[in-house]
């Protein structure tokens, strides 16, 4: 097996809490072909402005690239094998499309994550989104956040955890399946295959997206998918033997990674 990680969190995220140092060392003990740091930018998030109830640390770039920087210096140094890449997570915000453009230009990143957190304002992740809330109106409105999203005016080469807005949903039924949105799902997906980015397959709390999605997102024609354990403490390939074999199943060769400069290549699913 061919171990690959394009989605991972350290101490540089508000919540993460690994030095890049000790998650390489976990890279290298699992024996992963690739690794990717992917922190936590989000330009929208503002504490007290209704976006986030508890206070959330925005990430420190310079430091963040910096100790990057050392974790690959050390890695060149003894001459590992691992092809460790500098990401970036980009939370979505309509409104902050113009600060994405400028602070993505400043550092070299290898690979940039585009993701949705948010619907009305608030993350998902806080029970505050839900509040007096249907489930098909929150739903709704985070599938047509990231049809925004995917036109999003900066460069972007994954497109993240779609169902994340269902993780801490409070409803009796929290899924959500191709069939509850089908035009929205059907507009993500080909756009996702018309832009030439790649499908996140997610395993952080359990696999984003549904496997009904993943089959019609192969049904149309996408071929590009990565793979992102989402890892915030300890868990690089999370899930990943399980869910190769079922994306084996489906017919996926290879999983796609991003090493900057508009270059990517394929890793076997093997």
């Amino acid at each position: 097996m061919i171990y690959v990680d394009s989605h991972v969190h350290s101490r540089n995220s508000s919540d993460g809490r690994d030095p890049i140092a000790e998650i390489v060392r976990e890279a290298e003990e699992k024996g992963l072909a690739y690794l990717a740091t992917t922190d936590h930018l989000d330009l929208e998030l503002k504490y007290g402005d209704n976006h986030s109830p508890l206070k959330w640390k925005h990430i420190n770039l310079d430091a963040y690239y910096a100790e990057w920087q050392a974790a690959k210096a050390a890695l060149d140094e003894k001459g590992s094998p691992l092809e460790f890449r500098f990401g970036i997570e980009a939370g979505f915000g309509e409104n902050v499309c113009g600060r994405y453009i400028a602070t993505l230009a400043e550092y070299p990143f290898d690979v940039v994550v585009n993701s949705v957190h948010f619907v009305g304002g608030w993350d998902v992740y806080f029970p505050h989104a839900f509040l007096f809330k249907r489930k098909a109106k929150v739903y709704g409105e985070y599938l047509d956040n990231i049809i925004k999203s995917l036109d999003a005016p900066y460069h972007y080469d994954i497109v993240a955890h779609i169902g994340y807005v269902t993780r801490n949903a409070p409803y009796r039924d929290k899924s959500l399946g191709f069939a509850d949105f089908p035009d929205k799902f059907e507009r993500i997906l080909k756009g996702i295959i018309d832009r030439g980015k790649a499908l996140e397959i997610n395993t952080h709390t359990t696999l984003y997206p549904a496997v009904e999605i993943i089959e019609k997102y192969y049904e149309y024609g996408g071929r590009k998918i990565s793979f992102g354990s989402d890892s915030h403490h300890a868990e690089l390939c999370k899930d990943f033997d399980a869910t190769a074999a079922m994306l084996r199943e489906i017919g996926f060769t290879h999983f796609t990674v991003f090493e900057g400069g508009g270059k990517e290549k394929q890793i076997p699913i093997a």
